[in-house]
């Protein structure tokens, strides 16, 4: 079998690192190396790595850089054909390396895959299954699909990617960002791979007072999310994207992550890229904006200037004259 690099970034992890490792240790396939990559951990997370000799641990231990840079030191460290990511926190099912390798070595027109897993809490009670939170299965081509919404993979647990596409292509993680650094990379990825899907339960991803997405404060989360968005905005790809594609990334951008800030909704106005956009659906998207701001009195001047724009670009809308 191909070797399998488990990258496994953890930061004061000890709680629930031991079930973890065991997940990896009791997998049918062996033909793997873990990375792990202590990040600067203050609890007994050195303690308790120190006590596994098995030849196939790769242990690096550096100053504490968030999860982003501590994936992109196992993605440059990684010697397998395929790169799995295990989370000091989650766990494998017994047959998931195998599994998910055997279907990637079985179908090589996908470059990489995710599979069907459970949400559990912190006593591995399972809660639900991963597909019940996804908008839909997602296969081939599913840049479009994830640049409107992360629920299409999840969570990276249930993933497995061949090295030499993220190799190829100079993907990694974007260290700026502590919420949706894992959706910008398969954004990322998803330009050039291909992605298929096992219908088959592979790990359980633990569902804590710990996660990330639970002690980053709202304002970070709200600040992260804005940047990553930007992004695809501003991609050279951008607009390749169909245009129901674009209209949907639009009014998420407008009308839910910035719903509260007029002078950044007019920044994305002025965007090439949604000037690029035909009349009628600028003039929807600028109604919409337009009709929240004066619902919840926010910048009643701007909504006003918003709604005569509206009506400017299509002046058949009667919704836009009656506001």
């Amino acid at each position: 079998m191909p070797l399998i690099s488990v990258i496994m970034p953890v930061y004061n992890g000890a709680r629930f690192l031991k079930k973890t490792l065991a997940s990896l240790l009791a997998q049918t396939c062996g033909d793997w190396e873990l990375i792990v990559i202590d990040d600067g951990s203050t609890d007994g997370t050195p303690e308790l790595l120190a006590k596994y000799d098995d030849p196939r641990f790769v242990k690096i231990r550096k100053e504490n850089g968030g999860e982003a840079q501590t994936r992109n030191v196992g993605l440059r460290q990684a010697k397998g054909e395929f790169i799995a990511f295990l989370d000091a926190d989650d766990l494998y099912l017994p047959t998931a390396l195998a599994d998910m390798s055997a279907f990637l070595a079985a179908q090589p027109e996908y470059d990489a895959l995710f599979s069907d897993g459970y949400l559990c809490d912190e006593n591995e009670r399972i809660l639900s299954r991963l597909t019940e939170h996804r908008s839909g299965i997602y296969t081939g081509n599913i840049l479009e699909a994830l640049v409107l919404t992360a629920d299409v993979l999840t969570v990276p647990v249930c993933t497995l990617t061949r090295r030499a596409v993220i190799q190829q292509h100079q993907v990694e993680f974007d260290e700026q960002l502590v919420i949706g650094p894992d959706w910008d990379f398969w954004i990322r990825l998803a330009r050039y791979a291909r992605f298929g899907y096992l219908d088959k339960p592979t790990c359980l991803y633990r569902v804590h007072l710990t996660n990330i997405t639970r002690t980053s404060g709202a304002q970070k989360r709200q600040k992260d999310l804005v940047y990553g968005r930007l992004k695809v905005l501003n991609a050279e790809w951008f607009p390749e994207l169909s245009l129901p594609t674009r209209q949907k990334f639009f009014y998420a951008l407008l009308n839910d992550l910035l719903s509260n800030q007029a002078a950044q909704q007019q920044e994305i106005f002025n965007h090439p890229n949604f000037q690029a956009l035909p009349a009628p659906d600028r003039a929807s998207l600028l109604r919409q904006v337009g009709t929240y701001q004066l619902l919840n009195r926010i910048a009643p001047d701007f909504a006003l200037q918003c709604l005569r724009h509206a009506v400017e670009l299509n002046p058949a809308d009667r919704k836009s004259r009656f506001l």
